[in-house]
């Protein structure tokens, strides 16, 4: 008896992973054809923040490259401060 409750526990929870993989392919799928709901516009919006590069120094320290908008930030990440050493404005070309 005890064989045939691991079984079925088994089955249901292949049963719930696979449900939740198709739901995830569904909204990747979803996403690329470009459909009009207002979730999947979202998700394709471009960032206004990012890390361009980061370098590690030491244990504690981190140096860090990020860009927002049309200015890049050189920042140095520590355990009890940060620190932007450097901002630098980019020029775009038109």
């Amino acid at each position: 008896m005890d064989l045939m409750l691991f079984l079925q526990a088994f089955l249901a929870l292949l049963f719930v992973l696979g449900l939740v993989l198709v739901v995830f392919w569904g909204m990747k799928w979803c996403e690329q054809k470009g459909c009009k709901v207002p979730f999947f516009k979202k998700l394709n919006e471009e960032t206004k923040l990012s890390v361009i590069e980061s370098k590690r120094l030491d244990t504690r320290n981190t140096l860090a490259l990020i860009r927002c908008d049309d200015k890049e930030y050189l920042v140095l990440l520590g355990a009890s401060q940060n620190l932007v050493l450097n901002v630098k404005e980019i020029q775009k070309n038109a």
